[in-house]
């Protein structure tokens, strides 16, 4: 057992299925709740709101930059389209020789919690939509140089401190994003092959994403597929676990690099074919929609891979302290046994939680969290 440990080398030693001095304690804090406190957004004000409340960052809006020289006739761009009070519509643009794709998002709508944003219109409408967006992808591949800035600013602002880890969205949830998830999973069924088709080059751009992570200083990837719950095992194999595969080799080829998933949801069915892939932690067997329980996760999957989870976030934004404490507490007892546990949220910490709520979520597993 590991003693005296720095916030990063006790989450490092988790992620490794090592048992670090103490549980690490890592509530996914992101703009929203940033906003709230400190009144700004990014990884910097995050970053702050761990150091004030005494958890570390690790899942904060952090990542790798893209620095792109578009050629004649390709491009990208966000303009405001309207304001009323708080409220805003942004249009966003992608731009290429043989068509022009649109979406939407309005945010501001909810006045106590004004980083909430809603996309109205998507990117991908008409399948000839998918061969313009496919045409992107093919000169973003092209043209796009990493930029690590942020992240070599990041790992020396945190120090021991924080986990400066780098975020991406799988091919599967990008593509999704750009078309509604809705009509999106209706596509599977309806042209699978233009699906493919487009996958094919998306997984090119997450391939070089993936190796700009292994370039940088950033020792920890998260692979973001939440949208893939509620999938049936036979699809969940066909059209996100070969993705899963390639990205998890691509990471464990170098020392020192680990990758894991969040995942929302129902997970039960899925999680033998997540295994599949060799990730080195999964996260985060939420409790309000969720049908696999930290428990049982770590029952059946805490020798292979570090379980990160499920404190309920509803509790800390409507929780009484006590309530709070309890919560922490369960985690605790489902989790934290034999090492290999890290305590984050079932989802983002949202906009209206009381900060004295994720003071005694910290403050309990420095009570009761230690190894012995």
């Amino acid at each position: 057992m590991a003693e005296g440990m720095s916030k990063k080398e006790r989450f490092l030693t988790a992620v490794q299925l090592g048992v670090p001095d103490m549980v690490p304690v890592a509530p996914l804090i992101h703009n929203r709740f940033a906003y709230r406190v400190l009144g700004c957004t990014g990884w910097r004000p995050v970053f702050e709101v761990h150091r004030m409340i005494g958890s570390i960052h690790f899942r904060g809006p952090l990542s790798v930059g893209w620095d792109v020289e578009w050629d004649s006739g390709y491009g990208e761009g966000s303009f405001l389209l309207h304001r009323a009070g708080r409220r805003t519509v942004h249009q966003h643009i992608i731009k290429t020789p043989i068509g022009t794709l649109s979406s939407k998002t309005v945010s501001g709508m909810i006045p106590h919690d004004p980083m909430v944003s809603k996309t109205v219109e998507y990117f991908i409408k008409t399948p000839e939509d998918y061969r313009i967006y496919k045409a992107y992808l093919e000169e973003l591949l092209r043209r796009a140089r990493p930029n690590f800035v942020d992240v070599e600013e990041a790992v020396e602002l945190m120090g021991e401190e924080g986990m400066p880890n780098i975020g991406l969205s799988s091919a599967f949830n990008q593509l999704g994003d750009a078309r509604g998830m809705y009509h999106f999973l209706g596509d599977l069924y309806r042209m699978p092959e233009m699906i493919r088709n487009v996958m094919e080059s998306l997984h090119l751009v997450k391939e070089k994403q993936v190796e700009a992570f292994l370039d940088s200083l950033s020792e920890v990837l998260y692979y973001d597929v939440c949208w893939a719950f509620d999938m049936s095992p036979r699809h969940f194999r066909e059209w996100v676990l070969p993705e899963l595969k390639r990205v998890v080799r691509q990471v464990r080829r170098v020392e020192n690099k680990y990758i894991g998933f969040y995942f929302l949801g129902k997970m039960k069915a899925i999680m033998p074919r997540i295994m599949e892939s060799r990730p080195h932690y999964v996260e985060t067997f939420e409790t309000l929609g969720g049908d696999l329980s930290l428990r049982e996760a770590k029952k059946l999957y805490g020798k292979e891979v570090c379980i990160m989870g499920n404190y309920d976030p509803v509790t800390l934004a409507h929780g009484t302290p006590e309530e709070a404490r309890r919560e922490a507490l369960r985690c605790l007892e489902e989790g934290m046994d034999g090492g290999g546990y890290v305590m984050v949220t079932g989802d983002e910490v949202p906009g209206d939680t009381r900060m004295e709520n994720l003071k005694i979520m910290v403050k309990t597993v420095e009570e009761h969290g230690r190894y012995h």
